[in-house]
């Protein structure tokens, strides 16, 4: 398991576009790091400590359910977080994470059952339209 080395994805503004490490929605297309192995336990960290355009933003993983296991915010965000937090509710299975500004949350992932293509975004229709997606491979 990659507990002290997860996979961090950053939620990026620049060019009036929304990405996920730089990256924007491509059909076919798998980066290196959105590479899983069938059966792995994984950490997987979403970072929204962008400094443009500051908003909350819903990462939403298919073929998935999760755990949130550690959430962190920079310490200039504590008086908007403390306006949303009593609607947060980490326990239990997830398959999509809010993240404040300034939050990063970390998720506890096996990938089972299935190989295979599977998206996972910002479940903000305009930031998914505008390509703030991105394919995962799933594979043995």
């Amino acid at each position: 398991m990659n507990q002290r080395h997860p996979r961090t994805f950053a939620i990026r503004f620049n060019r009036m576009r929304w990405s996920l490490n730089g990256r924007t929605f491509e059909m076919n297309n798998v980066a290196g790091d959105e590479t899983v192995r069938l059966g792995d336990l994984e950490v997987w960290e979403f970072v929204n400590e962008s400094s443009h355009m500051t908003m909350p933003h819903p990462i939403h993983i298919h073929n998935v359910q999760f755990q949130v296991i550690e959430r962190r915010l920079l310490p200039q965000f504590t008086d908007l977080y403390r306006t949303v937090a009593d609607g947060y509710i980490d326990s239990g299975w997830k398959d999509t994470v809010l993240l404040i500004p300034g939050e990063r949350a970390k998720a506890l992932i096996r990938f089972e059952d299935y190989e295979g293509l599977y998206l996972y975004h910002c479940h903000n229709l305009e930031h998914e339209d505008m390509g703030m997606m991105r394919n995962y491979r799933i594979k043995a």
